[in-house]
């Protein structure tokens, strides 16, 4: 349950109307370059700057239509929010076309200003936080108007992501090219290695003994005839 701003209760005990307005903010990724590169997107007037936290950050607009409902719950279900925007937005284009909006960071908060003074009630309350899913562009055909929207994902979305079973070299290589730890990673189980008086083969072939030996292993040849 989220609490309100004694600013905030006071305005709606004083019936005298709010406006609320929605602030979208998505850390989309550089097409050239790959770098993250935030955006702020929302449905009030021109270019605004809000305190998010300890951030500076500046909202393009108006860049956003009426979101739908966004309910909450209870447990750990990944939740899918749909948000149409206007793509012939300056900004709009920029981050669906100029950046990489695919897996990017989003946050959504909700703003409430006085009715009468347009003057910020509190800091902006944050009511979502996940991942863009999808941003598909719906082109129009000749003399109809296109559209586009937002497919966001709740970030309990992170909770089904799996663990890697196997990272190959050219992986590691990309990361740092002098990274050779895993140079042998394909061929590992291929090799045959000695352990002691046994050879274990590769592809779990059956072992065999060194010349001389007992065909055990040194803990095998310590637990049968001692130290």
């Amino acid at each position: 349950m989220q609490s309100l701003d004694p600013a905030e209760l006071a305005e709606l005990e004083a019936r005298a109307g709010v406006v609320a307005r929605t602030l979208l903010w998505v850390v989309a990724r550089d097409r050239a370059t790959g770098d993250p590169e935030p955006l702020g997107l929302w449905d009030g007037d021109d270019v605004q700057s809000f305190t998010i936290g300890s951030d500076e950050r500046v909202y393009f607009g108006p860049a956003l239509m009426p979101l739908p409902p966004i309910e909450g719950g209870v447990g750990l279900d990944v939740r899918m929010l749909r948000i149409p925007v206007p793509h012939l937005a300056p900004e709009v284009q920029q981050m669906l076309r100029g950046y990489d909006p695919r897996l990017a960071p989003v946050e959504i908060h909700r703003a409430l200003f006085a009715a009468e003074t347009r003057a910020l009630l509190a800091p902006p309350r944050r009511i979502f936080k996940g991942w863009i899913e999808e941003a598909p562009i719906f082109t129009a055909a000749e003399g109809a108007e296109g559209s586009a929207e937002l497919v966001l994902a709740s970030a309990a979305r992170a909770l089904t992501r799996v663990l890697p079973l196997y990272r190959a070299d050219a992986d590691q290589r990309a990361r740092a090219s002098g990274d050779r730890f895993r140079e042998y990673a394909s061929t590992a189980g291929l090799r045959d290695v000695w352990w002691g008086e046994r050879q274990v083969r590769g592809q779990d072939a059956a072992p065999v003994t060194r010349p001389g030996g007992s065909g055990l292993s040194p803990t095998e040849e310590r637990e049968r005839f001692g130290p």
